[in-house]
């Protein structure tokens, strides 16, 4: 614990869910490193469906549960809070987290295919209905994250997102992308005009990046990137090409409709992404409507 960081202003705890499966295992890791790191409070929940036919049985009890969580733990977080609950289980995770104001849930890797019952499309779920911000994790945890790739639109939300993972990470290198997928480009867009379009998208990012509230050395040290191409797509390669070990986007409060990259959504964007993806929630704005009050959520 000698070398946690400050705790960040905007987090007061870390909900993570566990199936008990070696998928989840990875996502409790990352939250227990997490936890120490910010030093914030680390709760576990393991929910067994409400209509799953035997869900308590004479092996996996509530109290048996609740001590392998403990085991896995114990040594690396001493007060972790650990909740066994029966119901759907999108529901009793959100409900969890409202309850222990847990402002950042951990999931395991959507895609991956398991025989327990918890994580797939509880994922999805929880990912479009969350208040709070999501961690999907798909990699094994190696130390604090290093490499941090932030999408951007250029909206208030992704530079919400820009500047709370500014404050989350102040020590790993961050690379801010743009993408922008321009229909039928190689048509109308020749060298010259490709290269004044490029010097344009730059002077934008660079006013998008003086108004984000980062300290002087990362805003020096940052990379920007702008490429053309569909956001989901040019977020994996960049990814893959230069071991980025987290993808950070930034989306409204709530709801479906989120104002993500352009043309990108956010199911893809953890779908594709190869590594670990931080869905940021950014504050709803005053007097603005979000889509749970028109009815698209």
């Amino acid at each position: 614990m000698s070398n946690a960081s400050p705790v960040p202003g905007r987090l007061q705890g870390i909900l993570v869910a566990t199936d008990l499966s070696a998928r989840c295992d990875r996502a409790l890791d990352r939250a227990v490193q997490l936890s120490m790191q910010w030093q914030v409070p680390l709760h576990v929940v393991h929910v067994a469906p409400r209509d799953a036919i035997g869900a308590w049985s004479a092996v996996d009890t509530p109290a048996s549960i609740r001590q392998r969580i403990e085991r896995d733990v114990q040594g690396d977080v001493t007060d972790a809070r650990i909740h066994v609950e029966q119901g759907e289980p999108a529901e009793v995770i959100l409900d969890v987290a409202r309850r222990q104001r847990c402002d950042l849930v951990v999931l395991g890797d959507a895609s991956e295919t398991s025989g327990r019952r918890l994580l797939g499309s509880t994922v999805e779920i929880v990912v479009r209905s969350s208040p709070a911000s999501v961690l999907v994790v798909k990699q094994r945890p190696r130390g604090a994250y290093r490499r941090v790739l932030v999408g951007t639109d250029l909206t208030p939300e992704s530079r919400h997102g820009l500047d709370t993972a500014a404050s989350l990470f102040p020590d790993a290198a961050l690379t801010l992308l743009h993408a922008l997928d321009i229909p039928y480009e190689s048509l109308w867009l020749d060298p010259a005009r490709r290269a004044d379009l490029v010097r344009l998208e730059m002077a934008t990012i660079e006013e998008f990046v003086a108004q984000a509230q980062l300290p002087a050395d990362l805003r020096r040290r940052m990379q920007r990137l702008v490429e053309h191409g569909h956001p989901e797509s040019m977020l994996r390669k960049h990814a893959l090409e230069h071991d980025s070990d987290l993808t950070v986007i930034g989306a409204f409060r709530r709801g479906l409709a989120f104002h993500l990259l352009v043309g990108g959504t956010t199911r893809r964007i953890v779908q594709v992404a190869p590594n670990d993806v931080l869905v940021l929630r950014a504050p709803a704005q005053p007097g603005s409507r979000r889509p749970e009050d028109t009815g698209l959520a």
